[in-house]
């Protein structure tokens, strides 16, 4: 406020004092309509700030300037908000982008003005200027306008929200949100994770599982740890986005071969991060080449690999100059395919190794050049790779380099060991049968490991594509794949893993399924809900099977993945039973499906250690009853016969139980194929209550001393064949 000095307030008073006339004052008005005799003119603030607020959030909180005219000319005054602000005199309703404030308002005394940034818009900074006018008064005197202006400035701000290692503290983040891990974050435990912006701090752990994913749609910023898993997946969607790593804080990408047989058998590599050397990233590597495709010339044809040349075309550089030693301390380029052998030291025939590719992530535009050697009649093969750390569509990868590139990608599946009759360089040389193919038309085929690929290219991945002119392909974030499947087919040599799912049903309608399954990377521990599933159980759970793991006997699974090498015919496969059923039962094991050849190529039994009865799944369903409870130890899947026993419910039809009076119930062997050799009732809670030699098709029990209740009918025919069926004693 500019207030007017006492000198000029006394001559004031006084000229109102002794002035009637000119202003319309008499005497009796010494308080001028009660207002202090001190006038007061506003000095505005120059500019209003920290007008934020979280995206969805808005409104902003209020800012205040004032409004005090005290020349009394009852003029009006004009408040009008720039684009995005809104103004009242009223600090909770009435606001409006203008605003007029009545001269009668204004004579009354101080106008505070409400301002304040308007809700629903979108994230941004908002700048402008604020203005504030009256009109010029002339008479009876003249007073100028007034125009002034006030800065504003406030912030719509995304929505950032915190990992504590248990709950998001601002709610759980999405695609538009900033994701702050801030104690660690594993996805096979917490699940997918989707942010604008992901940023791991210093000393926690973002672990991204396999058959999981994280997914930025721009920047992620590493100060502590993160680790992608070989089948896990990051995605960074917009091609502006960044990848920082800070110092000290480490990103990598764990990628694991596949089974290798020899320790010369290639894998096909792709570096999924920038700045890294062979040597580190290939450390357990013997040898190490890149494909210089510049000369790749193929116009002659081997037979046999007898150094026997005619014109033509075997897919071999004909003299031997495409692979080329890779240099330790090369750093690997993003999108060149590199092939590597394991190290001899230490090998062990039929597993997997690790490799760990360390540095920040590849993202965004990624080229690398293709070559064209002319119209020989070649394929101009050209050895590229996937620079991300997750899959990219093959369909993508097509359309953007269609004019570079021919409509086939070829994946490395080495199948087959070396052999000295195919064409090539070496005396001993792999099989070109061993690529499987994606094309861009008809579809996808497998090479010898018989695997059928899927439309994707894995992280890491190094293929062949042949060149079609001279250029650079181009690798975008719109090719990258974001879910929890596309990017678990790295460099399989055979898919077809050892699985086995087990149904569990009744004769009152129960259903219950297990699978257990012998795949690459579970070990027969808990490695996570990527390969063990615990299964959720609510009071009212009827009935359900179940496997366990060693020292974590309260937690009953669903899924369960065991170590493939555990898998012979010495295997044993706990399987928990619980019911709460209370009436008489007839419950029944089946396999619903089975994968691999262990699986496809071996009996399956069922154990039950309670009845001292080992079943083959395979010939038939099994069936039995149980009292209420819990059987931790009943039931085991085995792969050899330990004991003796039979069930069969396929002969079901082969028998009939009917009801003739209240105390009679009659069994008849259908069609007269099979005698009845003995009968033997259970009560509902499995305890033995009758039992009989009969030696003939058919006969009459009678039942008069049994309680009134459901049993079960275990009926043991001619052939060894065991048949239960339910019954009733009405009276």
């Amino acid at each position: 406020m500019i207030k007017i000095n006492y000198s000029l307030q006394m001559l004031i008073v006084f000229f109102l004092l002794t002035t009637t006339s000119a202003f319309g004052y008499s005497n009796s008005t010494l308080a001028l309509k009660n207002k202090s005799l001190t006038l007061e003119v506003n000095a505005y603030p120059s500019s209003l700030t920290n007008f934020n607020y979280e995206v969805n959030l808005g409104p902003s909180v209020n800012q205040t300037f004032t409004i005090n005219d005290g020349l009394l000319l009852d003029r009006a005054y004009t408040v009008a908000a720039p684009s995005g602000y809104e103004v009242s005199t009223s600090s909770s309703s009435g606001f409006n982008p203008t605003i007029v404030i009545p001269g009668t308002v204004i004579d009354a005394g101080i106008v505070t003005v409400y301002v304040r940034l308007t809700s629903s818009l979108a994230i941004n900074t908002y700048t402008g200027n604020l203005t504030i006018t009256a009109p010029e008064i002339t008479t009876p005197t003249s007073h100028a306008a007034v125009s002034e202006t006030i800065s504003l400035s406030g912030e719509v701000a995304r929505k950032e929200t915190t990992w504590n290692g248990t709950t998001w503290g601002n709610g759980s983040p999405d695609i538009t949100t900033i994701a702050v891990i801030n104690s660690n974050y594993d996805t096979a435990t917490h699940g997918n994770l989707s942010a604008w912006e992901i940023q791991v701090s210093s000393g926690h752990q973002l672990t991204v599982n396999d058959n999981t994913f994280v997914e930025a749609e721009y920047n992620v910023i590493v100060d502590g740890t993160l680790q992608i898993d070989s089948s896990g997946s990051l995605v960074q969607n917009n091609d502006a986005g960044v990848f920082t790593l800070n110092s000290g804080g480490n990103a990598s990408v764990i990628k694991n071969t596949s089974v290798l047989q020899n320790w010369y058998d290639y894998t096909y590599w792709s570096s999924p991060v920038n700045g890294i050397t062979a040597n580190d990233a290939f450390a357990s590597s013997s040898y190490k080449y890149w494909f210089n495709a510049q000369n790749y010339l193929d116009i002659l044809q081997e037979t046999d690999n007898g150094n026997t040349y005619v014109a033509g075309h075997d897919d071999i550089d004909d003299n031997g100059d495409d692979w080329t030693n890779l240099n330790g301390s090369a750093n690997l380029t993003p999108g060149v395919g590199y092939a590597t052998t394991h190290s001899s030291s230490s090998f062990t025939t039929g597993n997997t190794y690790q490799y760990t590719f360390s540095g920040a992530f590849n993202t965004g535009t990624i080229t690398t050049p293709v070559y064209y050697n002319g119209d020989n009649g070649d394929n101009d093969w050209n050895f590229i790779g996937n620079p991300y750390s997750s899959a990219i569509s093959a369909d993508a990868f097509f359309t953007e380099n269609s004019a570079l590139i021919g409509n086939a990608i070829y994946l490395w599946s080495h199948a087959s060991d070396a052999d000295n009759s195919n064409n090539g360089n070496e005396a001993y040389n792999f099989s070109r049968n061993d690529y499987a193919i994606i094309n861009s038309g008809s579809g996808e085929v497998a090479g010898a490991s018989t695997v059928i690929p899927d439309r994707y290219i894995p992280s890491g991945q190094g293929f062949f594509i042949q060149g079609m002119a001279n250029g650079s392909i181009t690798f975008n974030n719109a090719m990258r794949m974001k879910d929890n499947t596309s990017n678990d087919q790295f460099f399989r040599r055979n898919n077809n893993a050892n699985k086995l799912w087990l149904n569990l049903t009744s004769d009152n309608g129960v259903f219950n399924q297990i699978l257990v399954a012998y795949v690459e990377g579970a070990t027969d521990g808990n490695d996570g809900s990527a390969y063990d599933s615990p299964r959720f159980l609510t009071s009212d759970t009827p009935a359900i099977i179940y496997t366990t793991i060693e020292n974590e006997p309260d937690i009953k699974y669903a899924i369960q993945g065991k170590n493939p090498t555990g898998l012979n015919v010495w295997a044993v496969i706990n399987v928990g039973f619980y019911t709460a059923i209370e009436e008489a039962t007839i419950y029944t094991f089946s396999i619903p499906k089975k994968t691999g050849d262990f699986m496809n190529n071996n009996p399956i039994y069922v154990k039950d250690n309670l009845m001292n009865i080992t079943h083959n799944l395979l010939d038939s369903d099994y069936t039995f009853t149980s009292a209420t409870g819990t059987y931790e130890n009943r039931f085991e899947i085995v792969f050899q016969n330990e004991t003796l026993g039979v069930n069969d419910e396929s002969y079901d039809n082969a028998l009939t139980i009917r009801e003739i009076s209240e105390n009679e119930i009659q069994f008849n062997a259908n069609g007269n194929q099979h005698q009845i050799e003995t009968i033997a009732l259970y009560n509902m809670q499995g305890q033995l209550v009758y039992k009989t030699i009969i030696n003939d098709n058919n006969t009459t029990l009678n039942i008069y001393n049994l309680s009134t209740g459901t049993y079960i009918a275990e009926v043991k025919l001619d052939n060894g064949k065991v048949v239960k069926k339910k019954m009733i004693k009405r009276l």
